[in-house]
């Protein structure tokens, strides 16, 4: 079974920006996701003008962007927001300001095919741009708000990328997850046991793997999976279908 891998910008050397995209203006790169995960992310600052371009097979991906804005096709997206370049579609990014994303991608051109939903349409995949409003929000049940720019329901891809916000004072319980993911800490400290992990930090988790995160002070964070996922508590609870309208969400629908 693969191990829960932890990293932080602080501790990750600049490189340039990876070459299965197409990029320019990119003032630097970190890599926060390890080598043969599932998952990549990458944490970069682009100047003014600079782009990011797919071109050619790939997965599902996502760009959240953590400050400044960019633009796609003449649509913009605003600090908050995400674009969600769906499998296989040729899109270029665009940086209107200087400005800093999280780019989250599968390690693997190909779409998911056997997960709760199945495989994704084969045709009609875009690039949807998703303002700090979110596609979908929910969270109110359990005492948080969680963001979500796509939650795996879109007929043409099954990416979920989405932002939770946690009061202080949150404890969790023993849990796993039936999807790898990956946690990207943007503000507070997300603590697994007795150490704390500030801003910057990405945690990649593996499937199944049973860990119990607290908020002492609050976080928010954005938490990135290729596919939908199951959550299951302890070792022997039910799985609980993980999406933002199984979590009794509500259709914001902010696009752009």
């Amino acid at each position: 079974m693969a191990k829960l891998s932890i990293l932080s910008k602080d501790d990750v050397p600049e490189q340039p920006y990876p070459g299965r995209w197409r990029s320019s203006g990119v003032r630097s790169a970190r890599q926060l996701s390890p080598d043969g995960y599932s998952l990549g992310l990458v944490l970069a600052d682009i100047d003014a003008g600079g782009t990011v371009a797919w071109e050619g097979p790939h997965g599902d991906e996502g760009v959240y962007v953590l400050s400044g804005e960019v633009d796609v096709d003449g649509r913009r997206c605003p600090a908050g927001g995400a674009v969600i370049v769906e499998s296989g579609v040729d899109a270029t990014m665009t940086a209107v300001a200087p400005t800093t994303v999280i780019h989250c991608a599968p390690a693997t051109a190909d779409p998911p095919s056997e997960g709760l939903y199945g495989p994704p349409d084969a045709d009609g995949h875009a690039v949807h741009v998703v303002g700090p409003g979110g596609w979908f929000e929910s969270g109110q049940r359990e005492g948080v708000r969680a963001t979500w720019f796509a939650d795996a329901t879109c007929p043409t891809c099954r990416i979920q990328l989405f932002r939770v916000e946690h009061p202080p004072g949150f404890a969790g319980n023993f849990h796993s997850h039936s999807q790898d993911e990956i946690i990207f800490v943007l503000d507070g400290i997300v603590s697994l046991g007795p150490r704390g992990y500030g801003p910057g930090t990405a945690l990649n988790i593996p499937a199944d793997v049973t860990y119990r995160v607290s908020y002492p002070e609050g976080a928010t964070f954005v938490n990135f999976r290729r596919d939908a996922s199951e959550q299951t508590y302890g070792r022997d609870g039910p799985p609980v279908l993980e999406g933002a309208i199984a979590r009794g969400g509500r259709l914001v629908e902010d696009f752009r």
